[in-house]
């Protein structure tokens, strides 16, 4: 009960207090004069690029003090008595920086040592006419292939020379025509100088493979129709042909000798050695020959030639080997000689030796 009273008591002077101020203050009541605050403005701006970084180079080292040179070590003298002789003492010559030497550049291997062989004119007469009949064989088989026949004719100062191979036996079943090498040119003090040199192959009368030698411009123009070369030769140089019988006038031979030859479809230069004199036992009787062979670095025999010329017979080829391009080997032996339109055969002195 007492609770109430005084909760109403308190009520009754909260509202005599507001009654009061009412009446004194009135009813106006003004709120406190408030400045708006200004907006905040945020501006982003983009930093300065930095400026480039510069290296400096670093200061070069001092110079360096040049070193004080150390004296040498003082030696002591020694005094040498009187009666000691003494010689001078060596003059020094100052040394100086002596480029180095080359080396000598090696030497090329040494070449076959070759003869010249003696003028024609100083030699005995070579026949005008001369045919010479060859069997061939293949290898050491004895396998005949056919015939090859040599004919030389001469007319003044010009030549004119053939070679024609035709197979035989039962090889001619298998190869027919003909292979003939025809070699025309002058002849001079040094022997043959061809002018031209032509190859026919079978049953056509085509010239396969053509050399022209021009000897005013020292050249040779070889090949066939559609594969043509020239170069420059030298003296003396030969076709596959002539340089059969180019040997023959430079006999006899002591040493080695070198040729130039064109076969109509290359050309090279070749060196042949002397191998000795040997004794053929052919179909026209025993022969003395000078045997010939062809240097060559290759192991088989597609590059190899032998060639034996007869002493007493004018030095004239009397047998031949021809290594091919598949290695065999041909070989020519003589079977028949004519010269001068005469049949020859070996003499009775020569066959007894």
């Amino acid at each position: 009960m007492r609770a109430r009273s005084a909760k109403a008591l308190g009520y009754a002077l909260l509202l005599s207090l507001l009654i009061h101020l009412i009446l004194l203050f009135g009813t106006h009541f003004e709120l406190p004069n408030w400045k708006p605050v200004p907006p905040l403005t945020v501006a982003i701006e983009t930093p300065p690029a930095p400026a480039p970084v510069v290296e400096t180079p670093p200061p070069p080292p001092p110079p360096s003090k040049p070193r004080k040179a150390t004296p040498p070590p003082v030696v002591p003298v020694t005094t040498l008595p009187e009666d000691i002789e003494t010689n001078p003492a060596p003059t020094l010559e100052p040394v100086t920086d002596t480029p180095a030497t080359p080396e000598p550049a090696p030497r090329p291997p040494e070449p076959v040592p070759t003869v010249a062989p003696p003028p024609i004119t100083t030699r005995q007469a070579f026949p005008a006419q001369v045919e010479v009949v060859y069997s061939v064989y293949r290898g050491d088989q004895g396998l005949k292939l056919g015939t090859t026949t040599h004919q030389w004719h001469v007319s003044g100062t010009q030549y004119l020379l053939t070679s024609t191979t035709k197979a035989s036996g039962l090889i001619s079943l298998f190869y027919s025509g003909r292979y003939t090498m025809t070699s025309k040119g002058n002849i001079t003090p040094d022997g043959l100088q061809p002018v031209s040199f032509w190859i026919q192959r079978g049953q056509s009368n085509d010239h396969t493979e053509i050399a022209e030698f021009n000897w005013q411009f020292n050249t040779l123009d070889y090949g066939n129709a559609t594969d043509r070369h020239t170069i420059h030769i030298e003296k003396g140089t030969q076709d596959q042909l002539s340089a059969f019988y180019q040997l023959a006038l430079a006999a006899p031979h002591q040493s080695g000798l070198r040729i130039a030859l064109t076969t109509g479809r290359k050309f090279n230069q070749y060196t042949y050695q002397f191998v000795g004199d040997e004794i053929l036992d052919t179909p026209i009787g025993k022969l003395k020959t000078q045997h010939l062979a062809r240097v060559t670095t290759k192991i088989d025999a597609s590059d190899s030639t032998d060639i034996w010329l007869a002493i007493t017979q004018h030095y004239l080829p009397v047998r031949f080997r021809l290594g091919t391009r598949d290695g065999a080997v041909l070989d020519h032996w003589i079977n028949e000689l004519r010269v001068d339109g005469k049949s020859i055969a070996a003499k009775a002195e020569e066959a007894a030796q």
